[in-house]
């Protein structure tokens, strides 16, 4: 029964140990995705296709989470990053999105400006209200 007692509390421990250390990383900042933000798409000023508003990124990978109420996308998402000097940098063509799907992409290479940031947005189809959450 003595035995039984300390494999109890040392797994206990050993939970509480992990769990404190899982939500830090070296640097301090919290583990795993951060939210940069959510934005609808708006139609372009040619009014064919759609964007969304600038998101930052620190670099590294982004998480992109489509929402579409009521089904798939007509097109692809492109993946954009914001320059207000120069001409925006496309990034990626995400596949086909339909509502919920998430995805993935490497933005490292455009981060720029005084900031250290990545201007972060996307352009696809108006059609169906479809928003985006990113998470960096």
């Amino acid at each position: 029964m003595k035995l039984r007692n300390v494999l109890i509390a040392a797994v206990g421990t050993l939970t509480i140990f992990s769990m404190s250390t899982s939500t830090a990383s070296a640097s301090g900042d919290p583990a795993g995705w951060q939210s940069a933000g959510n934005s609808d798409f708006y139609p372009d000023a040619k009014g064919s296709r759609c964007h969304t508003k600038p998101l930052p990124s620190g670099g590294g990978s982004i998480r992109l989470t489509y929402h579409r109420p009521g089904g798939q996308l007509d097109g692809k998402i492109n993946v954009w990053e914001y320059d207000p000097d120069n001409p925006d940098d496309f990034v990626i063509s995400m596949g086909y999105m339909w509502d919920g799907v998430v995805d993935t992409a490497y933005v490292g290479n455009f981060v720029d400006g005084s900031n250290g940031k990545a201007e972060i947005y996307f352009s696809g189809p108006c059609t169906g209200a479809p928003w985006v959450h990113m998470d960096d």
